[in-house]
């Protein structure tokens, strides 16, 4: 049975003590009740290759504890059901040598002085801890989320924090750049929009199976990089040979790099404009010449493309899942596939159905477990055009 001393305390995992086997056959066993009325093709979900020590980005609140004089800074999840900080000195889920620079960083905050954020208050500085590894290259890129703009001696202290680190014994990794974010708003959302470099270099560099990505503290990738290349799977099968494709939702291109060497041509949407940066860089190393990424608005983009003689979308959205105008595109288009990637399945079902009440029907939905030890579990849905 696996132990941590912060549980069920922290929030970070609900199922640990928990056997593996038995949380994989409950997840199972969610997806096949929610999608019966639609399909008999729910099979077993794929478990993680690793259960423990997967995630491969933190990002952890500072707090604090004590009163007075005798206050010090603390880093952890939230315990449950609130924002009280639980300070971490284990965990059973995040990258080693990630949870030992977390904790570096907390005795950083007390030998430079610099406040812990208050919620309440609004004062303080420190936020956030966001920490990225890349697995296929060890390198990691240390975030740091502030409430304020950069301050005088950045340097120095990035210093001090490279010498606490180099005293610490890290067993695969190698620091590669330092960077601040700045988020000056009262909100529970992370990150800001302006970031500061410290050290070294704003990204990182990774590589899951043939692909290289460069990527930085606000783009998103998966945080399981033993599970993804499955997730990534099961997409590419439903790709056909030769079929023109839509990635909606496709972040750095990840999966669009994927499934490019099956389809003829991939098309990516996404918002955030670092993605769309880091998604176009990624296709320039990896000459990945038929895919294209554009930047807007999914639902708006969405509808015009559908326009253009695409045969199939994949939509990774959002917990909040798709838009009924995204919805009502994808069933006024010729599309005639929809592979949907989704870490919500309650929302995965309403979009189901919406497709279906028009002319597609599910054909199988396929469990990923990204996250072992959770609630949370991705499923890849598959709707044909009837």
């Amino acid at each position: 049975m696996i132990s941590c001393p912060h549980f069920p305390r922290c929030g970070g995992c609900s199922t640990l003590t928990t056997p593996y086997r038995e949380q994989l056959n409950a997840k199972h066993a969610l997806l096949r009740e929610l999608f019966h009325p639609f399909t008999d093709t729910v099979p077993p979900v794929i478990g993680s290759p690793q259960s423990e020590y997967y995630r491969h980005k933190v990002q952890l609140p500072f707090g604090t504890a004590g009163r007075g004089s005798s206050m010090k800074p603390t880093v952890g999840c939230y315990s449950t059901d609130s924002h009280h900080v639980v300070d971490q000195h284990a965990c059973r889920i995040q990258d080693r040598d990630l949870s030992t620079i977390a904790w570096t960083l907390r005795d950083w905050a007390v030998k430079t002085g610099l406040p812990v954020y208050n919620e309440r208050t609004g004062n303080g500085f420190l936020r956030h801890v966001v920490l990225r590894k890349g697995a296929g290259t060890g390198e990691v890129l240390i975030g740091l989320v502030t409430s304020g703009g950069r301050i005088e001696g950045s340097r120095s202290v990035a210093r001090l924090l490279l010498s606490m680190l180099g005293k610490k014994r890290l067993n695969d990794s190698t620091v590669v750049g330092i960077v601040q974010n700045v988020n000056t708003r009262r909100t529970n959302v992370v990150l800001g929009n302006e970031e500061y470099l410290w050290w070294g270099r704003p990204y990182l560099k990774e590589l899951m199976g043939e692909w290289k990505y460069k990527i930085g503290i606000s783009t998103f990738f998966q945080v399981n990089p033993f599970q993804t290349p499955n997730l990534y799977n099961e997409v590419l099968r439903y790709i056909e040979p030769g079929s023109r494709v839509i990635d909606c939702f496709c972040g750095v291109g990840s999966i669009a790099l994927w499934i490019s060497r099956k389809a003829a041509q991939v098309k990516g949407i996404e918002e955030n404009p670092e993605s769309i940066r880091a998604a176009r860089t990624a296709a320039k190393l990896n000459g990945a010449e038929n895919v294209q990424f554009i930047t807007g608005d999914a639902e708006a983009q969405l509808c015009r493309t559908v326009r253009e003689g695409y045969s199939c979308v994949v939509v990774d959205p959002p917990r909040k899942g798709l838009t009924e105008g995204s919805l009502a595109a994808i069933n006024d288009s010729g599309i005639n596939r929809v592979v949907y990637v989704s870490c919500n399945p309650q929302t995965l079902r309403r979009d189901v159905e919406q497709l279906q009440s028009a002319s597609f029907y599910l054909r199988s939905v396929q469990g990923v477990d990204m996250f072992p030890h959770t609630v949370h579990i991705e499923a890849v849905a598959l709707l044909d055009r009837q």
